[in-house]
C-alpha cells in the first residue's frame, strides 16, 4: 500500500515539474493566449448559430431543445479542449517516436513511459476551450425550463471526468497501433472525424449509428452523456455505467499498451 502511495504521490511530482516548465516556456509566447480566446470565441459562436439554423426547422433534436444542445456544445468544447491541451501534443507524438526510435529515450527514463508519452507536455493556452465550454453550458442550464440540483451537478462531475478517461483511452488506442503499422499520421484526423459525431445529441442519429456510438466507438459517452447529467436526462444508473465504460476503456488501453510495448524492437532492433 505504501509503495503504491509513493508511486502516485512521485508521478504527480513528475508532472508538476513537467507542466511547471511547460507553463514557463507557454508565458514566453503570451500572443497565443489572444488568438486561442479568439479561437475558442469564434467556434463556439459559430456552433451556436448552427444550432439556431437547426431549430428555426425544428422544436427539438433527438428530443433535445435548443438550449440543451447549446449544453451539450459546451461539454464538447471542453473535452475538445483537452484533446488540444494534453492527448494531441502529446499521445499526437508516438507515431514520430516509433518511427524516428525516439522512444528509446523515454523507456529509458524512471518513470512509466506510458504516463510520460501522455502528459510530457500542456498547452496551457487550450485550456480556455475547457472553461469557455464549460460557461457555456452554465449559461446554457440558465435558460432551461429547470435548473439542475445537487445529484446532478455530482452525476455530471463523475459523467465529464469519465469523459476525459474515455477520450485519452480512445487517443492512446489508436495512436498504439503505430507499433504495427507505422505509416499512420492520419489517425488524428480519424479521430477528429469520429469525434464531430458528438456534437449533437447520440439520439438525433437513426439507430445504427447510435449503437456504433454508444457501443463500438464510445463517443456518446464522452459529450451526450455528461450533457445528459447536467440537464437532468441521466440518472445515477447512466453515471455509474460512465464510470464502468471509462474504466474498461483505461484497463483495455494499457493492456494495448504493454502488448505494444513487447512489439517495440527500439532504434537498434
Amino acid at each position: 500500500m505504501e509503495q503504491s502511495v509513493g508511486k502516485i504521490r512521485r508521478a504527480f511530482g513528475v508532472l508538476r515539474a513537467f507542466w511547471a516548465a511547460n507553463l514557463a516556456e507557454e508565458l514566453e509566447y503570451r500572443a497565443n493566449f489572444l488568438a486561442s480566446l479568439f479561437a475558442t470565441m469564434f467556434w463556439l459562436g459559430t456552433a451556436v448559430l448552427t444550432a439556431a439554423v437547426f431549430f428555426r426547422q425544428t422544436a427539438t433534436l433527438g428530443g433535445w431543445g435548443f438550449w440543451e444542445v447549446v449544453a451539450l456544445l459546451g461539454v464538447f468544447n471542453a473535452v475538445g479542449g483537452v484533446v488540444d491541451a494534453v492527448l494531441r501534443p502529446n499521445v499526437g507524438r508516438i507515431v514520430d517516436l516509433v518511427r524516428r526510435g525516439t522512444l528509446d529515450l523515454i523507456l529509458s527514463k524512471p518513470v512509466d513511459a506510458q504516463f510520460h508519452v501522455s502528459f510530457r507536455r500542456l498547452v496551457v493556452w487550450r485550456l480556455s476551450d475547457v472553461a469557455f465550454g464549460l460557461g457555456l453550458s452554465g449559461f446554457a442550464l440558465t435558460r432551461v425550463d429547470h435548473a439542475p440540483g445537487a445529484g446532478a451537478i455530482v452525476a455530471f462531475l463523475l459523467t465529464l471526468g469519465a469523459a476525459f478517461a474515455i477520450v485519452y483511452a480512445l487517443w492512446l488506442g489508436l495512436m498504439s497501433l503505430a507499433f504495427w503499422f507505422v505509416d499512420v499520421e492520419n489517425l488524428g484526423i480519424l479521430f477528429d472525424a469520429l469525434y464531430e459525431a458528438g456534437r449533437f445529441p447520440v439520439s438525433a442519429y437513426p439507430a445504427p449509428i447510435r449503437f456504433v456510438l454508444v457501443y463500438l466507438l464510445p463517443i456518446a459517452w464522452i459529450t451526450t452523456v455528461p450533457a445528459a447529467a447536467l440537464t437532468g436526462r441521466g440518472g445515477w444508473t447512466t453515471a455509474l455505467s460512465a464510470v464502468f465504460v471509462a474504466a474498461a476503456s483505461l484497463v483495455l488501453t494499457r493492456l494495448l499498451w504493454r502488448a505494444a510495448l513487447r512489439r517495440y524492437t527500439s532504434a537498434g532492433g
